[in-house]
C-alpha cells in the first residue's frame, strides 16, 4: 500500500513529535500496526527521519554491539580509556565490571570463579549486596603462600561475604607437578564435589591472558622459562584458568594444561555465561581467539581493544 509523502511525514510528526505509539497511530489513520512500522522504517531509508543520539557513551555503544554482533556475545561492556593512564584504566574497568556484575547477580545462584589481578580488582569494587541463597564455587585450586589474595579460594571467600552467600573452596595446589599425585587429588571425595559442581555454575568469572602478558603464573612459579617457551614453540596465544589455548581456542596437550587441578576449556565453554575482564592492548589476540572459541560470552574491556578485535 502506497503513502503520499504528506501523508508519511505527518505519521512521522505523530510518532516522533507528539509520542504517540504506533498501535495509535494505526488506529487514528485506519491502518495495521505493521503498516504503520513499515512506513517508519521507509521515513529512515528515505532520509526523513534523521536520528541523532546526543550523548558521549554512543562510540562505545556502538563497539558493544559489534562485538555481541560479531561474537554473539551475551553482553559486552566497552570502557572508554581516552586520556586514562594505565593505573585509571585499571581501576574504571574494574569498577564497570563490578557494576555489570551486581546488576545480574540476581540472575545467577551458582557462580563459579578463577583467580588473577583483574579479577582481584573486580571483587575489590563490587559492592555489598544480599544474595544468601546463591553460592560461589573455586574452580581452580591455589594453596600457595605467593599472591595469595589473587587466588581463586581467597577471590570466592571475598565475593561470597559481599554477596552475604557461602562458598565452596578447593583445597589443593592449582599446578601439580606429579600426575599420580594429581589423580590422587582428584579423586577425593571432598575436592571431587567441589569439581563436579564448578562444572555446572551458571556463571564463571574468569581472567584472560596472552602468553606473553600472563605474568602471574612466572611470578609463582608454576611455570619457568623453559616451559615458557616450550609453550611458545607449541603455539600458545592465551590462557583462562590456566589453561593455555592454541590459535583456535582449544586447549593445548602439554604437560603445564594436564597438571592443572581445576575447570578445563572444555568444561567453561559449557557454562551458560563465562565472563571475563580484561585491560592491556597486548591481550588484544588472546581476546579474540576465545571470543571466537566461544569461550567467554561475556566481555568487560577497554575501546582500543575492542577496535583491535574488530578490525582484524
Amino acid at each position: 500500500m502506497s503513502v503520499s509523502d504528506h501523508e508519511l511525514i505527518k505519521i512521522v510528526s505523530m510518532y516522533y513529535e507528539e509520542g504517540m505509539t504506533q498501535a495509535a497511530i494505526a488506529k487514528a489513520r485506519g491502518v495495521s500496526r505493521s503498516l504503520i512500522a513499515k512506513y517508519l522504517k521507509d521515513a529512515r531509508e528515505r532520509g526523513i527521519i534523521e536520528v541523532v543520539i546526543k550523548s558521549e557513551s554512543i562510540y562505545t555503544t556502538h563497539l558493544e554491539r559489534q562485538l555481541e554482533q560479531q561474537f554473539h556475545l551475551k553482553e559486552a561492556i566497552v570502557v572508554d580509556t581516552s586520556g586514562l593512564k594505565t593505573d585509571d584504566i585499571k581501576k574504571r574497568v574494574s569498577q564497570q565490571a563490578a557494576l555489570h556484575l551486581k546488576h545480574i547477580i540476581d540472575d545467577y545462584q551458582h557462580i563459579g570463579i578463577s583467580w588473577g589481578n583483574t579479577l582481584r580488582h573486580m571483587v575489590d569494587a563490587f559492592p555489598y549486596v544480599n544474595c544468601p541463597e546463591a553460592e560461589v564455587i573455586s574452580l581452580i585450586g591455589g594453596l600457595s603462600d605467593d599472591y595469595f589474595d589473587i587466588q581463586s579460594n581467597q577471590l570466592s571467600y571475598d565475593l561470597a561475604r559481599k554477596m552475604r552467600c557461602k562458598a565452596k573452596y578447593l583445597y589443593a595446589p592449582a599446578l601439580v607437578s606429579n600426575q599420580g599425585i594429581l589423580k590422587e587429588l582428584a579423586d577425593n571425595q571432598a575436592i571431587q564435589h567441589v569439581l563436579e559442581e564448578g562444572k555446572h555454575v551458571d556463571l564463571a568469572l574468569v581472567g584472560l591472558s596472552s602468553l606473553a602478558q600472563e605474568q602471574n603464573m612466572r611470578r609463582i612459579g608454576y611455570i619457568d622459562d623453559e616451559a615458557y617457551r616450550q609453550l611458545e614453540m607449541q603455539g600458545a596465544r592465551g590462557v583462562i584458568n590456566s589453561r593455555f589455548y592454541d590459535v583456535n581456542g582449544n586447549e593445548l596437550d602439554n604437560s603445564i594444561n594436564r597438571s592443572v587441578l581445576g575447570m578445563t576449556l572444555e568444561d567453561i565453554q559449557a557454562i551458560d555465561n563465562v565472563m571475563t575482564v580484561v585491560y592491556g592492548d597486548e591481550k588484544s589476540e588472546a581476546v579474540r581467539i576465545a571470543l571466537s572459541a566461544g569461550l567467554v560470552n561475556t566481555l568487560v574491556t577497554t575501546n582500543t581493544i575492542a577496535e583491535t578485535i574488530i578490525s582484524n
